[in-house]
C-alpha cells in the first residue's frame, strides 16, 4: 500500500477553523491524511475505469467542484471528469482544459538542467556562486553556497520563501513570482541546514537554478524550456509562465485565508518552481518521454532518479522527482503540485507502464491526498 503523498508544493498557510490546507513546514506536512468520507469499497470484479469512476464519484461536488483523471496504459487511455470548472456558471470541467500544474514544473526544470549539464553548459556539482551574480549570493543566508545538485534535490539549506510574512507583506495575488521577489521574501532568514545534509523542501531552490541557467546560456528560462523540451516533444498545449493561456478556464478554490476564495485571477502559477501549465494529455506525453523505456528523454530521467535522498520511509527525492515505493515493492515516479485553489499529480508506474494524471480545483489536502492514493492503488492493481 502507498502512503498518502506529501504534496510537495508552494506551502499554503494553515487556516484557523477552516479546512486543512497544505501547511507551513512546522505544521502537518508529511502526515497521512484521513480517507475522505464515503470512499468506496474496492470493486475487484469491475474494470479499472469503473473502479476509478467510483472513486471520483465518492467525492462530493460540494467539497470539490471538479476533478480530472487520465490514466494512460499500453492497452488504451482512461479519461474521466467529474463536476464543474466554475461554481457560479456550473460549466462542466473538460479534459481539454489546461491545468495549473504547480510543482510538477520542477520535473521540467530539473530535466532542463540535467540536459544542459550533459551538454557541458553547467556542472551539477559546482557551487551556485560559480554561476550567479555576487548580489544574488549576498541575499542568501550568510556563508551558504549550495551546489546545483543540492538545489535540485532540496538539500541546499536555502529557506523556502513561503511564509506568513510572504503572504501578508511581500506578495499580492496579481503579482508574478520572480527570483527578485523570492530573494526579498527570504531576507533575514537563517539557513535551514548545512548543504547536503538532509532533504528539506524549498521552492526558493528552483528560482536560484533558473538564475544559474539563464546566466550560463544568456537566454530566458522560458525560451530554454520551449526550445529544449516543449518543441522537441511537440507539446502543443504546454505553457510556461503564461497568463491565461488557451484552455485555462478552470476556477480553483481555496486560499490561505478563505477556504472557498476563487483563485482564478491569482498569478501564483508563474515562476520556475510552479509556472508550468498543460493539458492532461501533454503531461502524459512528458512523463512517458522522461520516465518510460524508450522515451526521448529517458537518459535524462535516469539521471534525475539516480542517487535519491531520503524524505521519509518508502519515499525518496531525486532531481525534481519524487520516488515512492509501496509496502509490496511497487515503485512510482513523478511529482505532485499545487497552487492556491488547485492540486495536481503526475506519476509514472513502471510495473504497469502506466501514467496517472489527477487534477482537482480545490485546495484541500485532506481530500486530495487520499483521493490520489486511492487512484494510484487502483492503477497499480490494474
Amino acid at each position: 500500500m502507498f502512503q498518502p503523498p506529501d504534496l510537495s508544493r508552494r506551502h499554503l498557510l494553515a487556516m484557523a477553523g477552516g479546512a486543512c490546507l497544505l501547511p507551513l513546514a512546522a505544521c502537518t506536512a508529511g502526515k497521512a491524511a484521513p480517507e475522505p468520507a464515503g470512499a468506496p469499497d474496492a470493486l475487484p470484479d469491475a474494470s479499472l475505469e469503473a473502479r476509478l469512476a467510483a472513486v471520483l464519484e465518492a467525492v462530493p461536488v460540494e467539497e470539490v467542484p471538479g476533478i480530472l483523471l487520465m490514466v494512460d496504459r499500453p492497452d488504451g487511455r482512461i479519461s474521466l471528469t467529474r463536476g464543474y470548472e466554475d461554481r457560479e456558471t456550473r460549466a462542466p470541467i473538460r479534459m481539454e482544459s489546461v491545468m495549473r500544474a504547480g510543482s510538477i514544473c520542477k520535473t521540467y526544470m530539473a530535466a532542463l538542467t540535467v540536459k544542459m549539464a550533459g551538454a557541458g553548459q553547467i556542472d551539477l556539482e559546482a557551487p551556485l556562486s560559480l554561476y550567479v551574480d555576487p548580489a544574488v549570493m549576498a541575499q542568501l543566508p550568510e556563508g551558504l553556497d549550495p551546489t546545483i545538485r543540492q538545489l535540485l534535490n532540496h538539500t541546499s539549506g536555502v529557506p523556502d520563501y513561503y511564509s506568513e510574512r510572504f503572504y501578508e507583506e511581500d506578495w499580492d495575488i496579481s503579482q508574478r513570482l520572480t527570483p527578485a521577489l523570492v530573494l526579498h521574501a527570504i531576507r533575514g532568514l537563517p539557513a535551514t541546514q548545512v548543504p547536503g545534509t538532509v532533504y528539506d523542501y524549498s521552492n526558493t531552490n528552483y528560482h536560484l537554478v533558473a538564475l544559474a541557467l539563464e546566466a550560463v546560456s544568456g537566454k530566458s528560462v522560458a525560451s530554454l524550456l520551449q526550445a529544449e523540451l516543449i518543441e522537441p516533444l511537440g507539446l502543443q498545449h504546454t505553457y510556461y509562465d503564461a497568463v491565461f493561456p488557451p484552455g485555462d478556464t478552470i476556477h480553483g478554490y481555496g486560499s490561505p485565508f478563505d477556504p472557498w476564495a476563487d483563485m482564478f485571477e491569482s498569478r501564483e502559477n508563474t515562476g520556475p518552481d510552479g509556472g508550468m501549465m498543460m493539458r492532461p494529455s501533454d503531461l502524459v506525453i512528458w512523463l512517458r518521454a522522461l520516465l518510460a523505456p524508450g522515451g526521448r528523454f529517458e537518459d535524462i530521467g535516469r539521471v534525475m532518479a539516480a542517487d535519491p535522498v531520503l524524505e521519509r520511509k518508502r519515499r525518496e527525492h531525486g532531481l525534481g522527482l519524487d520516488i515512492m515505493t509501496s509496502r509490496e515493492g511497487t515503485e512510482v515516479l513523478g511529482h505532485t503540485g499545487g497552487v492556491d485553489g488547485y492540486f495536481t499529480a503526475g506519476f509514472y508506474v513502471p510495473a504497469r507502464d502506466s501514467v496517472l494524471v489527477l487534477y482537482m480545483n480545490r485546495s484541500d489536502e485532506e481530500i486530495f491526498g487520499p483521493l490520489f492514493g486511492q487512484c494510484l492503488r487502483e492503477v497499480v492493481a490494474g
